[in-house]
């Protein structure tokens, strides 16, 4: 972990050594606390349950996916003339993409105020629900998209060497969370004739809380590093 800790560049960031090392350990804990929770029979049952839909896990991926979307936006635009457009442009679509994202996770409203789906909708929907993600020719492509969030974060943050890049780069006190993402994707994408892809999926609800986080963590952690720059 030390090794880790010196390349982490906590200062860019205006954060200190306490809070570097829990956004940093973070989706370590959580994995093996869910892990946890699943190997136990007596907390098996608690542990599926944190994983449903509408239950915590997937209402703090909505949470922090529609958080970081406005947030994305009010950051672009307030550091527009610094960002520089290509930067800028970046940051806006990222976070029109986490508004989107938070909208699928609850089928655009439909699961809080139990609106029935449109009929022609519904005949191309795998589910039945007012969801994109879930309509006939896209229904199950969701491990890849994960696979490719996950892989880009790890690839953002080498992408700070590059002037071009340098704002809109990964900070590598993510590395955790863009590995473990990547990781169960990965895992998830090679086992699709597996017994235990009803697991990987249970599973995959907790990787997409990290996307959301993740994604979260991502803009504000270079918003306060823009911000130190500015001043």
């Amino acid at each position: 972990m030390k090794f880790f800790y010196k390349h982490l560049n906590l200062v860019r960031y205006n954060l200190s050594k306490k809070t570097g090392r829990f956004i940093f350990i973070s989706p370590i804990l959580l994995t093996g606390i869910i892990g946890l929770l699943m190997i136990t029979k007596a907390t098996r049952g608690f542990g599926f349950w944190l994983l449903e839909e509408n239950a915590p896990v997937e209402l703090l991926t909505f949470a922090f996916l529609i958080t970081g979307s406005f947030f994305g936006v009010w950051f672009s635009i307030r550091f527009k003339i610094i960002l520089g457009r290509f930067n800028f442009i970046f940051y806006l679509f990222f976070a029109m993409g986490l508004f989107l994202v938070a909208m699928e996770e609850i089928a655009w409203g439909q699961w809080f105020f139990n609106f029935d789906t449109p009929k022609d909708w519904a005949n191309i929907n795998i589910q039945k629900e007012t969801t994109l993600h879930n309509i006939e020719g896209l229904h199950g492509y969701n491990e890849n998209l994960r696979l490719i969030f996950g892989l880009a974060g790890l690839m953002g943050m080498f992408l700070g060497r590059f002037k071009l890049f340098k704002n809109i780069s990964v900070p590598k006190v993510l590395f955790f969370w863009f590995f473990i993402i990547f990781l169960h994707s990965l895992l998830d994408v090679l086992t699709q004739m597996d017994d235990n892809k009803q697991v990987m999926q249970r599973i995959s609800e907790l990787v997409e809380m990290f996307i959301g986080v993740s994604a979260f963590l991502y803009l504000y952690l270079n918003y306060r590093r823009i911000k130190m720059d500015a001043n």
